[in-house]
C-alpha cells in the first residue's frame, strides 16, 4: 500500500477549502494543520472539518512530518512565503498565478529547481473531461489546420458574488485576467505553444487602486496563428467563459470550464457528452505520484512562469 501524504495548508479561503475537501476525500491525504490570517476563518474550516489550526504557518515548515504545504494566499505573498517552504525543503502546490510579477515568478522557479522539490501549481481545468477530450481532438487533428484562438470572458460583476475579497478587486493583484485568464492561458500554452507578439488595448477605472473592467487584445503562436482575447465585466449578460479552436475542418469550443462543443464542415453545432470527475481530487493523486517520484502529469512551476509572463504583458505590465 503506498504511503500517506502529510500536508500542511496555508490560506484557507474559498479555493483553498475547495483542496481541503479533495484532500479529506483522498484515500492518502492527510492534513496535519491549517493556517490563515484571518482567524475567524482558520476556526471556521478547522472546526467544519475537523482539523488543527496553528497560529504561525512556520510552524508547518518546521513539521517534519508535513511532505508538502499547499500555498494559497493572496498572490502577492506567494513569493516571500513559497521560498521559504522551499527552503524548508517541503514539496509545493501553489494557487495561481504562480506570483505578483515575472521577476518573482522566475525567482520561485529556479529555487525549487535548484532545491528539487516537487512544484505543482492548482491548474485544475486540465484534468476535467472537457480538456482532456478537446486535447485528444487537437491530437486527432480534428481543427484541420488551426486559424484561428480565440478567449472570450464576460462577467457581469467583478469580483463574482461568491468571491468578495478585497484583493480580487485590486489592480495591485486581482482582476479577471490575473484570475481568470490564467487558467486559460495555460492550457493554450500546453496544447498548442508559446503565445508571443502581444499588443494588448486595456480599459482600467478611475480608481487607480481598481483592476480592470475590459480587454481586447490580440497575440499570435510561434507559427503564426493568431490569438484574441476579448474580456469585459460590470456589463448586462450573463457570465460567459468561452475558449474557441477555429480550424480549416472543424471548430472546438471548451465553454464555462465544463462544456465542450464542436462543429465540423456542413454539421450542426454540438455538446458533447463528458463523463463527470474530480478534477481535483485527480490534480492531487498526480501531485502524490511525482512525490513519490512515479511518472505524473502536473503542472510545474515553468508553466506557471511562462503563464505569468502572458499576463503581465495582457495587463501592460512589465
Amino acid at each position: 500500500m503506498s504511503k500517506t501524504i502529510n500536508v500542511g495548508i496555508i490560506g484557507a479561503g474559498i479555493v483553498g477549502e475547495r483542496v481541503i475537501k479533495a484532500l479529506q476525500k483522498h484515500e492518502r491525504g492527510n492534513i496535519l494543520g491549517v493556517f490563515d490570517v484571518n482567524e475567524e476563518r482558520s476556526k471556521y474550516i478547522c472546526g467544519q472539518y475537523h482539523l488543527e489550526a496553528v497560529k504561525d504557518y512556520k510552524e508547518l515548515l518546521n513539521n517534519q512530518e508535513i511532505d508538502v504545504v499547499y500555498l494559497a494566499v493572496p498572490p502577492k505573498y506567494h513569493h516571500s512565503i513559497a521560498l521559504e517552504i522551499i527552503k524548508a525543503n517541503k514539496h509545493i502546490i501553489c494557487e495561481k498565478p504562480l506570483a505578483n510579477s515575472i521577476s518573482e515568478a522566475k525567482e520561485m522557479l529556479e529555487a525549487a529547481e535548484k532545491q528539487g522539490v516537487v512544484h505543482a501549481m492548482n491548474f485544475p481545468t486540465v484534468y476535467t473531461p472537457a480538456f482532456k477530450r478537446m486535447k485528444a481532438l487537437l491530437d486527432e487533428g480534428f481543427l484541420g489546420t488551426t486559424r484561428r484562438i480565440e478567449l472570450k470572458a464576460y462577467f457581469p460583476q467583478w469580483p463574482r458574488p461568491w468571491q468578495q475579497t478585497d484583493w480580487i478587486g485590486s489592480r495591485e493583484q486581482g482582476g479577471f485576467v490575473r484570475e481568470v485568464f490564467t487558467h486559460f492561458v495555460q492550457m493554450i500554452g500546453m496544447v498548442l505553444g508559446e503565445i508571443v507578439d502581444i499588443d494588448t488595448n486595456i480599459e482600467y477605472p478611475e480608481d487607480s487602486l481598481a483592476c480592470e473592467t475590459g480587454i481586447i487584445a490580440t497575440a499570435a503562436l510561434k507559427n503564426g496563428t493568431p490569438i484574441l482575447f476579448n474580456g469585459f465585466s460590470d456589463v448586462a449578460i450573463q457570465e460567459s467563459l468561452a475558449l474557441t479552436l477555429y480550424g480549416t475542418e472543424g471548430t472546438i469550443s471548451m465553454e464555462n470550464w465544463r462544456e465542450l462543443w464542436t462543429s465540423s464542415k456542413g454539421e450542426a453545432r454540438k455538446r458533447l457528452e463528458l463523463e463527470e470527475t474530480d478534477h481535483l481530487l485527480e490534480l492531487i493523486d498526480e501531485v502524490f505520484k511525482a512525490i513519490e517520484k512515479k511518472e505524473a502529469s502536473i503542472i510545474t512551476f515553468e508553466a506557471g512562469y511562462h503563464a505569468q509572463i502572458v499576463i503581465e504583458e495582457l495587463l501592460a505590465r512589465q
